[in-house]
């Protein structure tokens, strides 16, 4: 035997190591199996874990984040319940004080229309004046309300209805007619006919960017005038509009370092905006906040002595509902000649384009001797119209020169408002309209005045109340109010103008009445149970053939009041406490609206 046979033996006699054996080997990798598997298995357990958290994270979001929801949705609740019944308050304030004094003033007006000795009669006057110096400071308390309330309110959200942008102007400025008679300012506006009137927006933010404008012009225009000026710019989609408005004064002005600041104010961030003395600024602020709101902007421009321009652009909506205008055609009247007389040329200008957009043939002067010597060498004038507060002339001394040279011609006065000199003269006047002026007032007043030339010296001396007044102006009238005085009140008011009106508590007895029976008018209370007078006025407009004119007779005098009764169908609107003048110049004027209709 070989040595290398017997070295093969022997190393061949010695047994295999364990970890080359094929079970160790199948042990180590079932090992290797089994831990990965558990390593695998962790790894997922920690991914389920991972992703168990976030999930639980997404919930906790998704639940604090409708709870913020939720909290925001309350909060706007709130605040929006909280503005309603503050404007009912205001509402309920000026409804409740409103509704007696109706009746209070109404009787003392009739009493005024017997016979009475001197003693009495100053009793009388005194009631009447006493209640209309309690309605001034009624207003004011009201209005300055609103006006704080609505500063707080100048943040939230644009409410998008519909509205009377000639309205919102006027009532702006009968905020300010006292204040600015004092003043010896005159406040007067332009809508040139190219510019939407019945818009969708928030006409209270708008009142309130005019309010403050006007009123930080007021404080520094010492006597003059503040003009509005409305201006088309541009159209967009979904019947949008973009108006310029412009509020100019002929106040102080301000230096070019203090246009300047202020320029920089109004283009800088709203916290940013400091006038440095200009104003107050906390209303130029709101200004310009509101003004983004409604995405526009606002700018400034002056002169030192010469006065100061603000304007400011917004965007609207043109309406698409139809709106019932409060002013009367002038069919009939075509090229009938005015004269019209006042020293503030911007006055008399805007009123001479106004009237031709009337068709009527307008000519403006002056002063009243310019207008004396016009009429002098051209008599054949239907009617003039003058301003009382005149230099050298006042527009009574101007009416009797007049009526010394024609006694049937019939002048119509605008008078400054608290101004009453012109009651001693009375019976010179067809009519006087207080300033600012509404146009729906001034179209009245001259249709009424051009139809009874021959007459107005006439009914002027006579009694408000006559009988003769039916005659004149048949008209068939509903009657809707549910205080029980003031029913009694309008009743004998109409009695006395020779009516026989008939008489309904609440919207239901109105639209029983109407279904069965024609009638020409509507005097409609807002404030009824059972069904208020905008809804019947709404069923009214939707479901009669033969509309009646339906006029609103309601202590709701708050801003948007006036709108929300035209908005439901109302023709024109008359606030309580009502003045006997009011009522009869309303019956008149749609009396010659029924007859211009008929024939």
């Amino acid at each position: 035997m070989s040595t290398g046979q017997i070295l093969f033996i022997i190393v061949d006699s010695f047994p295999t190591p364990f970890w080359l054996t094929w079970w160790f080997q199948l042990i180590v990798l079932l090992a290797i199996a089994i831990a990965l598997y558990f390593f695998h298995r962790s790894k997922v357990k920690a991914v389920e874990h991972r992703a168990g958290d976030l999930e639980r994270q997404l919930l906790e979001t998704r639940e604090l984040l409708s709870y913020a929801k939720q909290n925001e949705q309350s909060s706007r609740d709130l605040a929006a319940l909280e503005s309603r019944n503050k404007s009912q308050l205001l509402s309920k304030i000026s409804h409740d004080i409103r509704t007696p004094m109706t009746t209070m003033m109404g009787m003392a007006a009739l009493l005024n229309e017997t016979q009475l000795n001197n003693e009495q009669r100053e009793y009388t006057n005194t009631i009447l004046d006493s209640g209309e110096n309690l309605l001034k400071l009624i207003n004011d308390i009201l209005i300055n309300d609103i006006l704080e309330y609505s500063r707080f309110e100048s943040g939230k959200e644009l409410e998008q209805k519909d509205f009377d942008l000639r309205n919102t102007i006027e009532e702006v400025l009968d905020v300010f007619a006292s204040k600015s008679a004092k003043q010896n300012i005159d406040l007067v506006y332009d809508i040139p006919a190219n510019v939407p009137t019945q818009v969708v927006g928030d006409a209270m933010r708008l009142h309130q960017i005019f309010t403050n404008l006007v009123k930080n012009s007021i404080r520094f225009t010492l006597n003059g005038e503040i003009f509005i000026g409305a201006r088309f710019i541009e159209s967009g989609d979904d019947n949008r509009v973009k108006l310029e408005f412009e509020i100019r004064d002929t106040g102080m002005g301000m230096t070019r370092e203090k246009v300047a600041q202020l320029s920089k104010g109004f283009a800088e961030p709203v916290s940013a905006l400091n006038t440095n003395g200009i104003s107050s600024g906390v209303g130029l602020i709101i200004c310009k906040n509101l003004v983004s709101l409604m995405g526009g902007s606002i700018q400034v421009s002056s002169k030192e002595h010469e006065g100061s321009t603000f304007t400011f652009t917004i965007w609207l909506r043109t309406s698409l509902q139809q709106v019932r205008s409060k002013s009367i055609g002038m069919t009939g009247m075509e090229s009938k000649k005015i004269l019209i007389v006042d020293d503030n040329e911007t006055v008399c200008n805007l009123l001479t384009k106004q009237l031709q957009q009337w068709k009527l043939s307008a000519t403006g002067v002056g002063s009243g001797k310019e207008a004396l010597a016009l009429l002098s060498r051209d008599s054949d004038y239907d009617l003039v119209i003058t301003d009382m507060q005149m230099p050298a002339m006042t527009g009574v001394e101007l009416t009797k020169a007049i009526k010394s040279l024609h006694s049937d011609m019939p002048v119509i006065l605008l008078n400054k408002f608290d101004d009453e000199s012109y009651k001693k003269h009375l019976g010179l006047f067809s009519s006087v309209i207080k300033k600012p002026i509404r146009q729906h007032i001034l179209n009245e007043q001259i249709l009424v005045a051009l139809r009874n030339k021959n007459k107005a010296s006439e009914q002027n001396s006579k009694q408000k109340l006559s009988v003769d007044f039916a005659k004149e102006n048949p008209l068939k009238i509903l009657i809707a109010e549910d205080d029980a005085m003031n029913q009694k009140m309008v009743i004998k008011v109409l009695n006395k103008l020779g009516y026989e009106p008939k008489m309904t508590s609440n919207g239901n007895e109105v639209l029983e009445e109407v279904s069965f029976n024609d009638y020409d008018i509507i005097l409609m209370d807002v404030q009824m149970p059972e069904m208020d007078g905008l809804e019947a006025t709404k069923m009214i407009r939707l479901c009669l053939s033969v509309q009646p004119t339906i006029i609103a007779m309601t202590a709701n005098t708050l801003q948007g009041d006036r709108d929300a009764c035209i908005r439901a169908g109302m023709d024109d609107y008359i606030s309580k406490p009502v003045k006997l003048e009011d009522l009869v110049n309303v019956l008149e004027k749609w009396s010659l609206h029924a007859q211009q209709k008929n024939g």
